[in-house]
């Protein structure tokens, strides 16, 4: 369990404290993100390292729309737009699906939907995360309990995204929900008549862990002034064309590009399909948690549908995703590619997930961030020499 919590530098003081503190936490207790902490698997400094589990979490996370915390005290539900993360509505609730149980402490999670429809939440933090020495990202992610089916089979949806935005950027709303995963733009079902809503304020990276399958297409004018468009096309297709499938798209501003950069996929053609290249899969097993459940309960009836990304961004820089799908394989590379250019100086980040008609229930833990090398170390500032009066020569011992 973690027990301590480390926020980002925000002085060279500060940058030291946050050194003993991360040596201190290797030395006593471990991560259970793969039975390591971030900084301890790349030799860089900690940042940020926020478990879920409690009833509380770093306050630099701000929730939005229906984002909560299993672990605190049940509550109505936040009002829509950002808020500070609270606690859930009751699990009892119509369409809530397999959620974990509420005033869950220790063993939480952040809740971004449950299996309802037409639920969107996201969580934001808002505190900018250096780049020059790369970054190591690793978190658990939960999809699972939808019983929504179509024309006979079983659909899941959204999807889960995380996603980086420049670090001068007011991240303060994630983008467009449904197949833009709360990161790109979006006109909904593709109707002049609907308003054109905006992708996140100074994306830079948005990486969709997409059931669905609509974040890889361009449908509902996604990428909009992108060249080349997504091999998918700018057409509604049934059935979505990139379900099971990590998607990635790159920089964008309001509703202009967010623009398909590259997926797990065997075909980067424009002719169908478009088949999914992870060996496993992104949706957990899960449908329902034992009647009464504690909450200890429902978290090890929950580990079998959990899902551990990293996410490294070497200061070259590459971009390379790996997933661990807990089928015993261990961790598998199924992306790298080169950073869009050019990168920020410094990051911001969210995580952010939907409902519609097809429902999920959208989790999150352990979300763990180190830089790939270490910070520098603050030079200490010189110790003035203290001026002396003129006076007689000193012939005895100094005295402080």
């Amino acid at each position: 369990m973690i027990t301590s919590r480390i926020r980002t530098r925000r002085s060279p003081r500060r940058a030291v404290r946050i050194a003993l503190v991360l040596g201190l936490l290797l030395a006593t207790s471990a991560a259970p993100i793969d039975g390591r902490v971030a900084a301890a698997q790349t030799g860089g400094t900690g940042l940020v390292l926020e478990d879920f589990r409690g009833a509380t979490a770093l306050p630099e996370f701000e929730g939005y729309g229906t984002a909560c915390l299993t672990g605190a005290a049940v509550t109505t539900g936040p009002a829509p737009g950002e808020h500070s993360l609270g606690g859930c509505p009751p699990a009892t609730r119509a369409g809530a699906g397999p959620v974990p149980p509420r005033s869950g402490a220790p063993d939480g999670f952040l809740e971004l939907t449950d299996a309802s429809n037409d639920q969107a939440g996201a969580v934001l933090y808002e505190q900018a995360l250096p780049t020059e020495h790369g970054l190591h990202i690793s978190f658990q992610q939960w999809q699972y309990g939808g019983q929504s089916v179509f024309q006979g089979q079983p659909v899941q949806a959204d999807g889960i995204s995380f996603f980086l935005v420049d670090g001068t950027a007011s991240l303060t709303a994630p983008g467009a929900f449904g197949g833009s995963l709360g990161y790109a733009q979006k006109r909904p079902d593709d109707n002049p008549a609907n308003p054109f809503l905006p992708g996140v304020n100074g994306g830079y990276l948005g990486i969709g862990f997409d059931v669905l399958g609509n974040y890889f297409g361009d449908w509902e004018q996604r990428g909009t002034g992108c060249s080349p468009r997504s091999p998918a096309g700018t057409i509604f297709r049934i059935p979505a064309p990139g379900a099971n499938m990590v998607t990635v798209r790159g920089p964008g501003n309001g509703t202009s590009g967010y623009c398909w950069l590259t997926a797990t996929t065997s075909n980067t053609t424009t002719t169908s399909p478009w088949p999914s290249t992870l060996s496993g899969s992104l949706h957990g097993p899960l449908t329902t948690l034992p009647p009464n459940a504690t909450p200890a309960q429902a978290a090890a009836a929950l580990a079998p549908s959990g899902r551990t990304v990293t996410v490294d961004i070497s200061p070259d820089p590459v971009i390379t995703i790996s997933v661990d799908f807990n089928d015993g394989a261990g961790p598998t590379q199924v992306l790298s590619f080169p950073a869009p250019q050019p990168e920020p100086t410094t990051f911001k980040f969210g995580f952010a997930a939907s409902t519609g008609l097809f429902t999920d229930v959208h989790l999150i833990r352990f979300v763990n961030i180190a830089t790939e090398e270490p910070l520098p170390t603050p030079t200490p500032e010189p110790t003035a020499t203290p001026a002396r009066l003129p006076g007689p020569p000193v012939t005895g011992a100094l005295c402080s």
